[in-house]
């Protein structure tokens, strides 16, 4: 007897891990500042590292900081600083050989003045999933047993993988308003369209940089500048390539004149599927009885896709009752921090917060600033058994007066999606037990759940004798139906 072996490579889910991590700090001032009070603090939490090690996960990032601090002088003033992190989750079970992926939010974060310079203190959000992939050797067929049949069924295992990556920096001189102070800038990055090409992966995506500039009265105006970018990355193509950017670096220098020249160093990631389709052996039989199958179940977590979706949200937002009454919004940023997902069969969701910090004038001519959260709870259609969600802010506003403002923000939420699956692998053949070697007519009353499969093997008859001595014969095997089993040299 001959048998034909294929070896599979099947991911699976090893756990998810999650944790809290403190982290504190002193930021300092700008050279020449002195600091009244901190108006906003806004945070961005980028994991850089993610390694499995004995039983955990070691996750190190940035914690970026977007702060604006009210000047002796009575003025708003931006500034960036960042703190570096370290943390290892607990999780039994993981080994070096793993691969995690893992994603960090600040649900709390502060800063206050302190003796000339700033103190952050703030709470991260940590959480890795784990996964590992098994490389299954397989039985994917057999010849020469007398009397064989053969059950199979053909097995598709996609995987997610990096195809490449690169880091692009793009300039850009655009108009701006004349006679105002630039007060914040925040930039973002998507690529809107990846095509197969000669030289590799091409990329055409948008650089959307938010500039507030600052009127001297209590007032903000905003401008938005859509940049577009292009780049080619070295891969292979691939049926279903998708993209990542990121802004890691942005630098803007401001002319009174009218002219805002913007630098940025994007971060780019493209992926693809990894995908491995082979027929297996799930059963077999001969009619000597000579082997039987040894079986065992494989868990595969197969790569589905990725799904997005994009929601307006407007909700009162309340002005603490220490602060004075606001006469003029001057602006607002939104954080989200994701805290849950929920899948199942009907309904899915990602959970969280989405942090807001205002900055205001109020009828005294000062500046004031406070904190407030909203829940989230973002409806999605399942596609699948697990999701990698990811959030991201696209715009956000408050309008309004007095003790009570109107918040909208628009967000685009999703991620990537998987599919647990479970396959069963024929792994080996062992010895069978000789068939019964009784010859002649059986009227067989099969058992709820079986199959012309399961009553061959079960006697030693090929399944098309079976179906020949059965012409009226269906499956599924209606209850009460009797097969006639016919038997003979």
């Amino acid at each position: 007897m001959e048998i034909q072996k294929t070896v599979l490579s099947a991911e699976t889910l090893v756990g998810s891990a999650t944790a809290q991590a403190q982290l504190e700090s002193a930021i300092p001032l700008p050279s020449g500042v002195r600091s009244e009070k901190v108006l906003s603090c806004e945070p961005d939490v980028r994991v850089r590292e993610t390694l499995c090690t004995k039983d955990g996960v070691q996750v190190t990032g940035l914690l970026l900081l977007h702060l604006v601090v009210e000047t002796d002088a009575n003025r708003p003033l931006s500034f960036d600083a960042s703190a570096t992190f370290t943390h290892e989750l607990s999780l039994p079970g993981t080994t070096t050989e793993m691969t995690a992926r893992a994603a960090a939010y600040a649900p709390a974060c502060t800063c206050r003045v302190e003796e000339g310079g700033l103190r952050m203190q703030a709470t991260l959000l940590l959480r890795a999933e784990v996964f590992s992939t098994e490389r299954e050797t397989c039985i994917a067929g057999i010849d020469d047993a007398k009397g064989l049949e053969t059950q199979g069924e053909s097995i598709r295992l996609v995987r997610r993988t990096l195809l490449g990556a690169h880091a692009i920096r793009v300039k850009e001189t655009v108009d701006a308003p004349e006679n105002l102070s630039l007060l914040t800038v925040h930039g973002t990055a998507e690529v809107g369209r990846i095509a197969n090409g000669s030289g590799g992966l091409m990329l055409e995506g948008t650089l959307t940089v938010t500039a507030l500039y600052y009127d001297g009265e209590g007032g903000a105006v905003p401008k938005v500048y859509a940049i577009p970018f292009s780049d080619s990355i070295d891969a292979e193509p691939n049926p279903q390539p998708s993209a990542s950017a990121e802004v890691t670096q942005l630098e803007v220098n401001y002319d009174s004149d009218g002219e805002l020249a913007i630098e940025a160093v994007l971060s780019l990631g493209v992926y693809g599927i990894a995908e491995e389709t082979a027929w297996v052996l799930s059963d077999a039989y001969d009619s000597e009885g000579s082997f039987s199958c040894e079986t065992k179940p494989v868990p595969c977590l197969n790569y589905v896709g990725e799904r997005s979706r994009t929601t307006v949200l407007r909700e009162p937002i309340y002005v603490p009752g220490h602060l004075k009454d606001v006469t003029r919004v001057l602006y607002v940023t939104a954080t989200p921090a994701i805290t849950d997902t929920v899948v199942n069969e009907r309904e899915a969701s990602i959970d969280g917060l989405l942090l807001l910090s205002v900055v205001y004038r109020a009828d005294d001519g000062r500046l004031y600033g406070f904190k407030t959260d909203l829940p989230l709870s973002l409806p999605l259609e399942p596609f699948g058994t697990l999701l990698l969600p990811e959030i991201t802010v696209r715009s956000a506003e408050a309008t309004g007066s007095g003790r009570t403002l109107s918040c909208t923000v628009e967000l685009k939420y999703g991620g990537e999606w998987y599919r647990q699956e479970t396959a069963r692998f024929t792994t080996d053949l062992k010895p069978g037990v000789p068939r019964d070697p009784h010859e002649g007519i059986l009227v067989y009353f099969p058992d709820r759940g079986e199959t012309v499969f399961s009553i061959g093997k079960r006697f030693g008859i090929p399944t098309a004798a079976i179906r020949a001595q059965n012409p009226t014969l269906s499956e599924p095997i209606p209850d009460g139906a009797s097969v006639l089993l016919m038997r003979g040299r």
